[in-house]
């Protein structure tokens, strides 16, 4: 359960309730190997149900009942929709197939180049914007969920570095997914991304986290503004009361930060700018 909290108030623990589920077990596969696809991500459209798969593609899925279209989909691969028929039938292991890259690769000529900053790297903040486990059994149905920022490159561009500040973090394991989307009707669209780049961390570790993204040769073009977000897609399991990660977010005067429930939920947008920056080169 995500929390939104203006930074001078407590952390509140929400309750929680049973309620009658299916519960959906089973296996993410390659279709062309067969083997695992660790962290795909499944979720319901347009609903804030859905859930990830481990390192070994095997997930476990709360629903309601067995009446909603299930979108399973991962970084690399053509997604699939499983119709409630066929999960009534007792479809449980689903396979998908990788796809091409969307972005090209690239060599970098540094002489035509210069050092450029795309995003917010600032710590100090508004608001922290909150997410977490807190009051609730289990934190399998909160994975998914992303939160991001709009960017605008001027000139044509290469990433070179990801940076994510966290103010809290009481975990002592969290992942997250760095996803690329296009801008369409100001909110993400297309996938750009092919290549699955993680964050991973541990021991509850705070402050600028930073994943290095030249291996990737990754590219944005000049005038095509992008959106850049976070996806949770694991943390521990034992003991997940009051467990939970901030990030600081600033007040803006545009549409700037987006966010979802998980990878099937409707984007809300939000005049607000999280701590998450590219370090980057622009010719």
């Amino acid at each position: 359960m995500l929390y939104r909290l203006f930074s001078l108030l407590p952390l509140c623990l929400a309750g929680f309730s049973l309620q009658a589920q299916t519960i959906l077990e089973g296996r993410v596969l390659n279709s062309q190997t067969n083997e695992p696809v660790p962290f795909a991500t499944l979720g319901v459209p347009g609903r804030g149900i859905g859930t990830v798969a481990d390192e070994q593609g095997r997930y476990l899925l709360r629903l309601p009942s067995l009446q909603d279209t299930l979108i399973v989909s991962c970084v690399g691969f053509d997604r699939q929709v499983v119709l409630p028929g066929a999960l009534a039938a007792g479809a449980h292991e689903f396979l998908l197939a990788p796809q091409e890259q969307a972005l090209r690769e690239v060599k970098v000529e540094r002489r035509r180049v210069h050092d450029g900053l795309l995003g917010r790297n600032k710590e100090k903040a508004d608001v922290l914007w909150m997410g977490g486990s807190s009051g609730k059994e289990t934190v399998d149905d909160e994975w998914g969920w992303e939160l991001g920022t709009v960017l605008r490159p001027v000139r044509r561009t290469y990433l070179e570095e990801f940076h994510l500040f966290l103010s809290a973090n009481t975990y002592e394991h969290l992942r997250f997914r760095l996803n690329l989307y296009t801008l369409e009707q100001d909110r993400p669209g297309r996938m750009l991304l092919s290549q699955d780049i993680q964050l991973v961390l541990t021991r509850q570790q705070r402050g600028w986290q930073t994943v290095d993204l030249r291996p990737y040769g990754l590219q944005l073009e000049a005038q095509q503004p992008v959106v850049a977000t976070i996806q949770w897609l694991q943390s521990e399991k034992t003991n997940p009361w009051d467990k939970y990660f901030s990030i600081p977010v600033t007040r803006q005067p545009k549409q700037m930060m987006v966010e979802r429930e998980n990878s099937q939920a409707i984007w809300t947008v939000h005049p607000l700018q999280p701590s998450l920056y590219f370090t980057v080169l622009t010719e």
